[in-house]
């Protein structure tokens, strides 16, 4: 039995790399789709993991699109935030 639980936990070790990037390509996947719409010229490839959550939840929650473009620009950042776009 404890041989069968130290397999099984390495097991989970080896594959949560494989579940994690085949998370991160649905995410990819979900956001790209739309991310046009709200902010031209940025690929979905290029932000992190909670970039794209965030951006996910925005897209998706009931918010109105101009609400959902100023939301996203935030998370986002750089010259798409307001510090950007004042500063830049």
């Amino acid at each position: 039995m404890r041989r069968t639980a130290i397999a099984l936990c390495l097991a989970l070790t080896a594959a949560t790399p494989a579940l994690a990037k085949d998370g991160r390509t649905q995410l990819i996947a979900a956001v790209d789709r739309e991310l046009h719409l709200y902010v031209p010229d940025v690929e979905a490839r290029e932000l992190s993991t909670h970039q794209l959550a965030a951006i996910r939840s925005i897209m998706y929650g009931q918010y109105s699109s101009s609400e959902k473009r100023v939301r996203i620009r935030s998370v986002i950042g750089g010259r798409y935030s307001l510090r950007g776009l004042l500063f830049n």
